[in-house]
């Protein structure tokens, strides 16, 4: 058995919300968790070095065997650049993360699936999803633009994105969010919009997409339309928010970032992400 394994995992943004539907789908970003888990031999233990604990040891516990539990204190190291709380799936990340560097730990030999379901499962159990995020889990992971069927768990597509194009990222100061149970409500948009990315117009839904969270959580439509005057292809809120994902060609993203300065927030500037997350 290893002693210890580092998971690099990215993150991603909204391009479908999946809550009204149970069907996502989302774009991967170059902003990465890393995640270091090492075993000490002697006495039992988790270290707590991380905010999401009841998380963290829902995974460990679930892929680490009684006896190595027992005789080795687990050290965690877990390094984000993914701002939490914002909707960019910085949850997902850490638990896929978290899950595939205690696989390593067990076996060279790693199993996609395996890795996702405990890190949707772990989600779940922790509260930290509503529907267990799998489209989340998935652009994580696989990196690229993804479709998923969250109930079932299953990846339908992931098609890569040109790398060409940037994602400007602007999270708001003093907006407050409305209730999440309103989205579905909206269901029929939402199929509309996954069954646009269906077809890959993958703009087109990410901005129907933005239309309706904004309508139903926030009443905050100047930051999109001012993206969207700037020629961005596609703009939204990246889960439930608050954070507003724009995608904009890179000769282009100076001019959106500078268009978004008037508004009170901060903006992070972020490739888009098509590697598959790794470990060693």
């Amino acid at each position: 058995m290893a002693l210890s394994a580092t998971a690099t995992m990215y993150g991603a943004v909204s391009i479908v919300n999946a809550i009204a539907t149970g069907k996502g789908s989302t774009l991967g970003i170059s902003l990465k968790v890393t995640v270091k888990i090492s075993l000490e031999p002697g006495h039992a233990g988790i270290s707590r070095n991380f905010a999401n604990d009841k998380l963290v040891n829902r995974i460990i516990r679930s892929i680490l065997p009684s006896n190595v539990l027992k005789n080795h204190f687990i050290s965690i190291n877990l390094i984000s650049e993914i701002p939490a709380g914002w909707g960019l799936k910085s949850s997902s990340a850490v638990s896929n993360a978290v899950s595939l560097a205690c696989h390593k730990l067990l076996n060279d030999e790693i199993y996609d699936r395996s890795v996702l379901k405990t890190a949707v499962n772990a989600s779940l159990w922790s509260g930290v999803s509503i529907t267990g995020a799998y489209d989340d889990a998935c652009g994580c992971y696989y990196g690229g633009l993804v479709l998923t069927d969250n109930y079932y768990k299953r990846l339908i597509r992931r098609d890569p994105v040109n790398r060409d194009l940037d994602v400007i990222i602007f999270l708001p100061s003093g907006v407050a969010r409305g209730e999440v149970k309103y989205l579905s409500y909206h269901k029929e948009l939402f199929h509309h919009a996954f069954r646009l990315a269906l077809r890959g117009d993958y703009w087109k839904a990410m901005n129907l997409n933005g239309v309706v969270i904004n309508s139903v959580l926030y009443n905050n439509y100047l930051p999109l339309l001012k993206a969207l005057e700037n020629n961005c292809l596609g703009v939204s809120y990246s889960g439930n928010g608050p954070a507003i994902a724009a995608v904009v060609h890179k000769d282009n993203a100076q001019n959106l970032k500078n268009s978004l300065e008037k508004f009170n927030g901060k903006i992070i500037h972020t490739n888009t992400n098509n590697h598959k997350s790794k470990v060693i």
